[in-house]
């Protein structure tokens, strides 16, 4: 349901997992000045214990679709694999209400929005600092228990993808926001995008979320039926043999199977969960709004170009 990597802060680094997230922008970490329920069974970082750690205590809030953390702003060193990050605005945490980030692995958050003009990501102190070749950052997400997601900052991973990418631009100071031409049902328009769709790309969504307007009408489509809980849930041996949904994204046509938008786990009926919820907000810019989260990147190899505003969707290897 998420993807999460192993990064250091501070010198000597303290490592922390952090959750990749190319729908916000801030870099926070659980810090020892945190005495929410949420941080008691994670590693904390102690500012104290880093040589390179700088701060003018600048409040910092953020507020997600799940979640929310409060605390104050510093500068430090982030590294990751062979990469080094210098002067890094990261947010410490004082304040983690709810659960939301009490679960396994969530350490903190790294936000790789596009050039948000508030804030600064690490995409944009990577490149200021030239310690990447070029400015962008490519994700292959494996799917259920496999090993081997893998996000590359600074170049794209050729072991992951064939053939080309497919190029769409995306609008600056967004969360990848596109506008992309058709959605089909089994090779069938829906002519719900016929004056363009809005969609944010965004690896910290679990879900492919569709316009709230569409939802019912989608799963009926593909024959779901609701349990008692309101969920969409399939029957699992039927799977293999649903519509494709295909999304024409500037001239291309990218193909999402059956296999890719149910969640493999049967309940006590063999009834397996349907991948697609609704989306917050109906519009966006005008134009039904969608949210491109895991169930749909888990499809592809995607590449975020950050220096030409494109993001690239390429067929897994």
């Amino acid at each position: 349901m998420a993807y999460f990597g192993k990064v250091g802060i501070g010198s000597p680094p303290q490592y922390f997992y952090l959750h990749f997230d190319t729908g916000s922008s801030s870099l926070w970490v659980n810090s020892i000045y945190c005495k929410s329920s949420a941080c008691k069974s994670h590693p904390l970082f102690d500012p104290r214990k880093s040589s390179t750690f700088t701060s003018h205590h600048k409040a910092f809030s953020e507020k997600y679709g799940t979640g929310s953390v409060k605390g104050f702003l510093g500068y430090d060193t982030v590294s990751m694999g062979q990469l080094a990050v210098k002067k890094q605005q990261i947010g410490l945490s004082t304040s983690e209400p709810g659960n939301h980030f009490a679960k396994p692995l969530h350490d903190g958050l790294m936000g790789l929005a596009f050039m948000s003009s508030s804030q600064h990501t690490i995409m944009d102190t990577m490149i200021e600092e030239g310690v990447i070749e070029e400015p962008i950052f490519a994700f292959y997400l494996s799917r259920d228990s496999e090993s081997g997601s893998e996000v590359v900052f600074g170049g794209v991973d050729p072991s992951h993808y064939q053939g080309q990418i497919n190029w769409v631009p995306v609008q600056q100071n967004s969360h990848w926001q596109l506008v992309f031409e058709g959605f089909e049902v089994n090779h069938q328009s829906t002519g719900w995008c016929e004056n363009g769709c809005t969609a944010i790309t965004d690896t910290g969504t679990s879900m492919l979320e569709c316009p709230p307007q569409y939802v019912d009408t989608l799963h009926r489509m593909l024959g779901a039926k609701q349990d008692s809980n309101g969920n969409y849930v399939f029957h699992c041996d039927a799977v293999s043999n649903l519509p494709t949904l295909t999304f024409i994204m500037n001239g291309a046509h990218l193909h999402l199977p059956g296999t890719a938008y149910v969640l493999q786990e049967k309940n006590s009926q063999s009834h397996c969960q349907s991948g697609i919820k609704a989306a917050h907000d109906k519009f966006r810019n005008g134009h039904p709004y969608w949210i491109l989260g895991d169930v749909f990147l888990r499809q592809f190899y995607s590449v975020f170009d950050q220096g030409n505003a494109r993001v690239g969707f390429a067929t897994l290897a």
